[in-house]
């Protein structure tokens, strides 16, 4: 990671996004001074684009330049920047209440109802949700709760696959580049060759838990034989291990 002064000469003086922004705020070049010393960046070389506004796939920056985003924030924006009926959403959300409680103590509308619709797209006996912030913070609690659920310790991931960045999604990852600064991570580990239906006689009655995108995006948008993830079922099935589906990025009509 590159933080601080460091950063600073990675990026140009006028990069994109240099001008005045809108409505008499801080000029592109302010913001990226602050930007470059105040904020941890996550690579060597960030993008450096200073955005203004949204809409739609179109990203404008603080010089007024439109850009097609073929990002969509890496999944969060499929419906398109600021969508009037997800703005509606929000505003009357925020102006009923936002944040009340700690998790699963008061009742509150809006996350039941979420909780039931997505319980009712799911197979029986799946019909319990628990919300996370993120992918990873949702990889944690399904490698305890496997665990815990268990009483093992064993995991099984696969090659190339990518589960987020905190220590026990990490610790399943499939790129050992990625694992390798952070070592030691969680112990009981085994990865399989993805989409290698031959391989799953390695998960056994000491695995508590198999961890697998149904496509590996990451990974090189690698889409398993039809057999695979069903010949994957049917070893866990066998075995009493859990199988936990990252559908981070496959998920929810991704």
């Amino acid at each position: 990671m590159a933080a601080g002064p460091a950063a600073a000469p990675r990026l140009s003086a006028r990069a994109p996004g240099s001008g005045r922004a809108r409505g008499g705020g801080m000029s592109g070049d302010d913001l990226r001074t602050l930007f470059l010393r105040h904020l941890c960046q996550t690579s060597a070389a960030p993008l450096g684009l200073t955005v203004e506004r949204a809409s739609g796939s179109t990203v404008w920056d603080t010089a007024g330049r439109a850009y097609l985003d073929l990002l969509a924030g890496m999944g969060v924006a499929n419906v398109g920047h600021t969508h009037p009926e997800v703005v509606a959403a929000v505003r009357a959300q925020v102006e009923r209440h936002l944040h009340v409680m700690v998790y699963g103590e008061f009742i509150e509308e809006a996350q039941v109802r979420l909780a039931a619709r997505l319980a009712g797209l799911l197979p029986p006996p799946l019909d319990v949700v628990y919300f996370t912030s993120s992918g990873a913070e949702a990889i944690e609690g399904a490698l305890k709760t496997a665990r815990k659920h268990t009483r093992r310790s064993g995991l099984v991931a696969f090659e190339g696959g990518f589960h987020g960045d905190t220590l026990g999604a990490l610790s399943v990852g499939g790129n050992p580049r990625y694992r390798a600064p952070f070592e030691p991570l969680l112990a009981d580990v085994r990865w399989l060759p993805f989409d290698d239906e031959g391989a799953l006689a390695a998960i056994d009655r000491r695995t508590a838990a198999v961890i697998v995108e149904p496509i590996q995006a990451e990974g090189g948008v690698r889409i398993p034989g039809a057999g695979f993830l069903g010949a994957l079922r049917r070893r866990c099935d066998e075995t009493g291990a859990l199988l936990v589906l990252d559908e981070a990025v496959t998920g929810f009509g991704r």
